[in-house]
């Protein structure tokens, strides 16, 4: 089944239904992301609540550092689809839902992602405010 949702993504590729793309070179292999990124996988969901399930099962497994036995080369390492799509077959095997089902976790996960989204902008115009009041200063 996963066989054909994830796919070895070719240059200039448009895709019209929900999809995220999967980097496969470096130490960052197995990481979603949800825009175009070289050298990467792209998943093809049937809708858009398959495309966020799959996101975020993506995003812990590559946090949790699973994808590393996986990694393959000696000067670039990569890890190739099939390993993925049998890390993803295993862990949707293996999950257990006890009483929260992954619907709950995904929302708290939208939830963290959209503060940390936030907290980068918050950021980026603290840098700013931080560039201006140098050049203030240095400027007089």
């Amino acid at each position: 089944m996963l066989k054909s949702k994830i796919k070895t993504h070719k240059s200039g590729a448009i895709y019209k239904q929900p999809h995220f793309f999967i980097l496969n070179k470096g130490l960052n292999s197995g990481k979603p992301f949800r825009h175009y990124v070289v050298n990467s996988f792209v998943f093809l969901a049937d809708d858009k609540d398959e495309r966020e399930f799959y996101y975020f099962m993506l995003q812990g497994l590559w946090e949790l550092r699973m994808f590393r036995p996986y990694l393959k080369g000696s000067v670039i390492e990569y890890v190739r689809l099939g390993d993925v799509i049998d890390l993803l077959d295993e862990t949707l095997n293996s999950i257990d839902t006890g009483n929260r089902s992954f619907a709950d976790v995904q929302k708290s996960l939208a939830q963290i992602e959209l503060l940390q989204t936030n907290l980068q902008a918050q950021l980026a115009h603290l840098m700013q405010l931080r560039k201006s009041l140098f050049y203030k200063y240095f400027r007089r």
